[in-house]
């Protein structure tokens, strides 16, 4: 995520901006395996993200995550 979009991801709120990156995939013209990987890697960059800035609760939720096979 570049910087102006995590500027307007703040203004918009979370689910606004999750919102917006499926819409936007979806009107990408990706395949389905495209579109998974992109998930995927948004995922991951979320992931790290919350674990720099959350600390242990980040690390809870990864745990999570990663048992459902999603990180």
């Amino acid at each position: 995520m570049t910087q102006a979009d995590s500027r307007k991801a703040e203004k918009i709120g979370p689910e606004q901006a999750a919102d917006d990156f499926v819409a936007h995939l979806a009107a990408a013209g990706l395949s389905a395996e495209e579109r998974a990987e992109a998930y995927e890697a948004a995922l991951k960059q979320l992931m790290g993200q919350l674990i720099r800035q959350e600390g242990w609760l980040a690390e809870e939720f990864t745990a999570v995550a990663r048992s459902l096979g999603a990180y």
